[in-house]
């Protein structure tokens, strides 16, 4: 599957990205703007969760590729839930590119999110990110994410809990701001 939106493309994971995704993970710079914790992944964990990938249903990985800077990170609906229409979204992309502040996470969320509400059916988006991720919350504003709450000092790092500002986007609200 390939979804294209400007000068990107999303495409399916392949196993030569490996290295890059294991990059990212590894990389203290992204794993502070996350909220989850993380250990160092080795090249063997990295193949054998790539392997454990290949037949889940409720998620949809994706990296994110540039016409001028090749693939720059990654971008993912997980937690699918059909019946209710529902999904969460993640992304990357990797430091070692230098393209941060440049539109191409925007641009890559902004595809996911077409698909996911035009192709997928789904209804609503939600996504969750550490309170001081003020980069992440400016790509949601500009797609039309709305915050809904916040949960109370839900991550620990560097020797202190941080909230995680939750928020949502509806395909009405999506549909209402996009139609041309």
């Amino acid at each position: 599957m390939i979804i294209q939106f400007d000068d990107i493309t999303l495409r399916a994971i392949e196993e030569s990205d490996l290295e890059l995704i294991r990059e990212m993970i590894n990389d203290p710079e992204i794993e502070k703007m996350t909220g989850g914790g993380g250990f160092p992944v080795s090249a063997y964990q990295q193949k054998r969760w790539f392997e454990s990938i290949q037949n889940r249903n409720n998620e949809l990985r994706l990296m994110i590729d540039t016409n001028n800077h090749g693939t720059i990170g990654l971008v993912a609906l997980t937690d699918i839930d059909y019946k209710n229409g529902t999904a969460e979204f993640h992304y990357k992309l990797a430091s070692s590119k230098n393209l941060r502040g440049k539109g191409y996470g925007t641009k890559a969320l902004s595809a996911l999110v077409e698909y996911a509400f035009m192709q997928m059916n789904l209804n609503c988006i939600y996504s969750g990110n550490v309170e001081y991720n003020n980069v992440t919350e400016r790509i949601k504003e500009k797609l039309g994410f709305k915050k809904e709450g916040v949960l109370r000092e839900r991550v620990f790092k560097n020797g202190k809990y941080f909230n995680i500002h939750v928020w949502s986007l509806l395909r009405s609200d999506w549909v209402k701001a996009n139609q041309k």
